[in-house]
């Protein structure tokens, strides 16, 4: 019996991995791409917790080989929840699906749990809910992940994640302007649809190949960018891929009058966060 694990799972935070730890050993997991939340959620949904490159990346990491992606359009949006249930059957692989308690599909998000199981009895598949995840009495959401990111609040998001909050993308040219300074960066582009949290300063973990290092990082106001500078880290990167794990916030950004008064703030942000990740 080879069960698969079914839902969105931008963030794949505790609750998701709940859902999945439900289907087993060597289990399946079914997700939709773009998320719908992505597509209907409005302004404040149109960025994401996890891209579709960090999601699988997640997933391997957590031992999950099977992974099918199911595309969500104009199409599927108009999908009936019949019609959807015959979709997910005619996969073949899988005797059933887990999916969580508040599990909603088909055309305006009319089928819920109780449909599913009615729709997929009649090929044979069973449904199995699993009930929802709760850290220190707080439901583990990813619109509270998000709201959390965006307050500065990493503890508490990453509590709720289960991991440290990371962004992945290119290394990119910058102006250069920190290598003057004295502290070069690693300007690491993350995909428009990406997350990031409050602008400011971080200290971070950067991953760079098979290297953690320690770091600062600076939220760039306005852009998907992510500055990141890494003590005594030489090399030329550019083009290839970093991510950044961010652990606590240091500051948010602050009205510069000076270069003097950049150097001072950039020295202070990085002893902050080397004494922020020496306790980590």
């Amino acid at each position: 019996m080879r069960l698969a694990a079914l839902g969105a799972f931008d963030g794949l935070h505790k609750g998701h991995m709940k859902v999945i730890d439900a289907a087993g050993p060597n289990c399946g997991v079914v997700f939709f791409e773009p998320v719908p939340r992505q597509v209907f959620g409005g302004l404040s949904w149109r960025k994401r917790l996890t891209t579709p490159a960090e999601r699988y990346e997640l997933l391997r990491d957590n031992g999950v080989s099977s992974i099918i992606t199911l595309p969500f359009d104009g199409v599927t949006a108009a999908t009936t929840p019949q019609g959807f249930s015959r979709l997910l059957a005619e996969i073949g692989l899988f005797s059933g699906f887990v999916v969580g308690y508040d599990f909603r599909f088909g055309s305006d998000a009319s089928g819920n749990t109780v449909t599913l199981k009615e729709n997929l009895r009649q090929f044979g598949l069973t449904v199995t809910l699993v009930k929802p995840e709760d850290v220190g009495g707080v439901p583990v959401k990813s619109g509270k992940i998000r709201q959390l990111l965006l307050d500065g609040d990493l503890s508490s998001a990453s509590d709720l994640l289960g991991r440290a909050y990371g962004a992945t993308g290119v290394v990119s040219r910058g102006r250069g302007f920190g290598r003057t300074l004295g502290f070069p960066t690693l300007n690491i582009r993350v995909p428009e649809s990406k997350l990031l949290p409050l602008q400011g300063s971080y200290a971070t973990f950067a991953r760079i190949g098979c290297r953690k290092l320690e770091a600062v990082a600076f939220v760039v106001p306005g852009g998907n960018l992510v500055e990141v500078h890494v003590p005594s880290f030489e090399g030329d990167f550019y083009g290839a891929e970093a991510s950044v794990e961010f652990i606590s916030f240091i500051r948010a950004p602050a009205l510069v009058k000076s270069e003097e008064m950049l150097k001072k703030l950039i020295k202070n942000d990085l002893e902050r966060s080397m004494e922020v990740l020496r306790e980590w």
